[in-house]
């Protein structure tokens, strides 16, 4: 894998992910010209649908990498059935569950009577969509593997106009109202699960079909470890927020909370490249015989190290202008989190890859075993030394050792040969891990 390729196809899926976060935006746009609570009630169901983006993106992910290693053997049009059939069976599951659990949950959270607007249809419609969302991720990043990139990225550029279009007639021209933008988003979604599926059909694909039991137990093994790897550090975020907001008898703890979760959505706008330099590779090394991954990660490591360094440096220089200028923060406490961000940044490139190599070996457990670790047992360690004595520069370690921790942790594994086969069981004989 030369290095044009390699970043093109970064690229490619960087795009792909950041305009599919562009059309949550749009929803939220359009949904607040409503007004009243609607805008509230919409960031209160993504909030409550993490479970369902947790299956979202752990299926994608288990299933490009089983194509991955399934077109060493010739089976991409084998592995493309079987894993769109149990991606369809997820996204039944969670549609089921989101139609009995959201309900429950936005009462809960907005009150019976304030949530009982945005329940029935709205919630109907936003389930309903539940299997074509997990389809369509799923067989873009399906195509990812394959290396048409290009093509997952047009289609979510044109999604950008079509799902205005879409919100614009059944939100107000044919006056739904909020259900409407639900609405919109299921009938987009079952389009984009088409249109994906016959770009799928050109190599090989022809239709769905139910795996072996030794496919779908290996499957889901990996899509449960995965799913709880991408809702761990969500809940541990929420966790850390309790955390900044409980009355310390130190410090102006109002100042402290507005800082930590200011610099909190800033990080994530920042780690982005990286979490899907993750993604990338655990998706591409597969194609790739063992023994020719050190090649291949040589244009990453070639370009990527010194990007991360350079802005590593800037973010470091930069971070009171970019506190004032974009988040109105000022004092130590945004200040020496976005210093230890910055300082993290080199160690979290590291991360990136050998979790890439990770996932790209099938160790789902893990590498989740590791980061819940991390996130749960190191990082509140120095959260809550900081927070106690008023200390930024102790409590924000918590952005670097536990990156340092996992890293020592599962740096070992990768010196050991994977096991044959590596990938899912892509037949009856095939091996179960």
């Amino acid at each position: 894998m030369t290095g044009a390729p390699l970043w093109r196809g970064y690229g490619f899926l960087f795009a792909s992910t950041s305009a599919a976060a562009f059309i949550m935006q749009i929803d939220l746009a359009m949904v607040a010209r409503l007004g009243g609570r609607a805008s509230g009630a919409y960031a209160i169901l993504m909030r409550i649908t993490l479970l369902d983006v947790a299956v979202t993106i752990a299926c994608a992910a288990v299933s490009a990498i089983a194509l991955g290693h399934a077109q060493k053997n010739g089976e991409a049009a084998d592995a493309i059935e079987k894993t769109s059939a149990l991606a369809l069976a997820l996204g039944a599951a969670t549609a089921v569950f989101g139609f009995f659990a959201y309900p429950f949950l936005l009462g809960a959270l907005m009150g019976d009577a304030a949530a009982a607007p945005f329940t029935g249809a709205p919630i109907l419609w936003l389930v309903a969509g539940a299997p074509f969302r997990v389809v369509s991720n799923t067989q873009g990043f399906l195509l990812h593997a394959l290396g048409r990139g290009g093509s997952v990225l047009a289609w979510k550029l044109a999604e950008i106009p079509t799902k205005a279009a879409a919100n614009v007639l059944f939100m107000e021209s044919l006056g739904l109202g909020f259900a409407g933008c639900f609405l919109a988003g299921c009938v987009i979604a079952a389009a984009s699960s088409l249109w994906l599926w016959s770009r799928l059909q050109t190599h090989g694909a022809r239709k769905i079909r139910i795996p072996e039991i030794a496919f779908i137990r290996s499957f889901l093994s990996g899509t449960f470890w995965e799913a709880l790897r991408v809702l761990s550090p969500q809940a541990a975020m929420l966790f850390t927020l309790t955390l900044f907001s409980l009355p310390w008898p130190n410090g102006a703890n109002g100042q402290r909370l507005d800082s930590f979760a200011a610099a909190q959505t800033f990080m994530l706008f920042i780690l982005g490249p990286l979490i899907t330099l993750t993604r990338f590779l655990a998706i591409h090394l597969p194609t790739k015989a063992h023994g020719d991954w050190t090649r291949a990660l040589a244009p990453v490591v070639r370009v990527g190290a010194p990007t991360v360094l350079t802005a590593a440096i800037m973010l470091l220089l930069g971070r009171d202008w970019i506190g004032a200028t974009l988040y109105r923060q000022h004092g130590v406490w945004w200040s020496v989190f976005v210093a230890c961000l910055a300082l993290s940044l080199p160690i979290r490139f590291v991360g990136s890859v050998v979790r890439g190599l990770t996932l790209a070996r099938s160790s789902f457990a893990e590498l989740t075993s590791v980061d819940v670790l991390s996130q749960w047992l190191i990082a509140p360690l120095f959260i809550l030394s900081g927070l106690s004595v008023n200390r930024p520069e102790i409590a924000y370690q918590s952005l670097i050792w536990p990156e340092v921790f996992a890293i020592f942790l599962i740096w070992p594994g990768l010196r050991l040969a994977p096991k044959e086969p590596a990938s899912l069981p892509l037949s009856s004989k095939g091996h179960v891990q």
